[in-house]
């Protein structure tokens, strides 16, 4: 599902790519007179933010995961102090599966707001979190070894009592 980041292009081009920082192939230009001073290209205008939240929504909604990150990571660049684009970042992880990183995530969403529905799914991921640790300390232990028995019968409970 998820490979990896999207190239995101802004206007204007971005620093990421070769030609824009300088590197690779030099881009064949009009030779500049000496009475001509070379000029500056324009600044291109700043990207609205709601407009990359609303490009992330939608592609977080068409299962576009590798997309939808490299808009919410955007967007925690251009508002640092956001819980929003962190929350959705997390539930984009959660998703997923990659538990960790929403782990991570939603941690970030709380130092900016403290947020029950935040609290409530940094919860769901640790308890999933926590059942995966179970379930492989039960394959790691020996046959034999009194905790490996009292790891599968906590985590029959655990089980039982969380998703009936």
């Amino acid at each position: 599902m998820m490979n990896g980041c999207a190239h995101l292009e802004r206007a204007g081009g971005t620093a990421d790519h070769p030609l824009d920082s300088g590197a690779g192939p030099a881009l064949s230009q009009s030779p500049q007179s000496p009475q001509s001073p070379a000029r500056s290209p324009a600044p291109a205008p700043p990207i609205d933010p709601s407009f990359i939240e609303a490009r992330a929504l939608q592609a977080y909604e068409t299962g576009r995961w590798d997309v939808a990150e490299g808009y919410y990571l955007q967007l925690i660049r251009m508002k640092p102090g956001d819980a929003g684009p962190w929350f959705q970042l997390g539930n984009l992880y959660a998703e997923q599966g990659r538990l960790a990183s929403a782990e991570r995530a939603y941690r970030e969403a709380l130092r900016r707001r403290d947020d029950a529905r935040t609290l409530h799914n940094l919860g769901l991921v640790q308890v999933k979190l926590g059942i995966g640790a179970l379930r492989e300390s039960q394959k790691r232990l020996p046959q034999d070894d009194p905790a490996r028995q009292e790891t599968h019968e906590f985590l029959k409970t655990l089980l039982e009592t969380v998703f009936p």
